[in-house]
């Protein structure tokens, strides 16, 4: 008997120092507490943290109407490439277009071609006149023209937020 009261007071929890025993139960809810935890921290750090609910989510663009210049800086039966604004100057005698670099088949830069006087997609293989009218290639239509305009200060202003037919140009 003398055994079994041994056994019985080495067994106690106290003696152990630990505040609990290690048990299934106890470490599947300890598991479970700190997922919980962990997903509500996530949480407030995406509503309380930086851009997070409270920052504005809002896109910071050029704006579509620009100045790209004097009619004078634009030779004759130019074409003129402005890769930032994406848009070509076309300057043919006295009139003046303004027509997309964006290719119609599937929006890659198009390029003009001197030698040729057209204008080429180098990915693949669409063709467009001087104009913007599509000829050759997958391209289903002509390239956009946009709206072109002499300011008050006498310099052309482009709006690419306004698309007009082919015909439209600016003469000056």
């Amino acid at each position: 008997m003398e055994t079994k009261d041994k056994n019985k007071c080495s067994t106690s929890e106290k003696e152990g120092g630990i505040w609990f025993t290690v048990s299934r139960r106890n470490f599947l809810t300890l598991a479970g507490w700190a997922m919980f935890l962990a997903t509500l921290g996530a949480y407030v750090s995406q509503i309380l943290g930086y851009k997070g609910f409270f920052y504005p989510k809002v896109l910071f663009e050029p704006s579509p109407r620009f100045a790209v210049g004097n009619p004078n800086a634009f030779p004759e039966n130019s074409v003129t490439t402005l890769k930032a604004r994406k848009i070509f100057v076309v300057h043919d005698g006295n009139s003046f277009k303004a027509i997309s670099v964006v290719c119609q088949h599937l929006g890659c830069a198009v390029e003009f071609s001197k030698e040729k006087n057209i204008f080429e997609c180098p990915c693949h293989g669409s063709k467009y006149y001087r104009n913007g009218v599509n000829f050759a290639g997958p391209a289903p239509r002509p390239l956009n023209h946009f709206e072109i305009v002499l300011d008050d200060a006498g310099k052309l202003v482009v709006d690419t937020s306004k698309i007009v037919p082919l015909e439209t140009e600016l003469i000056v």
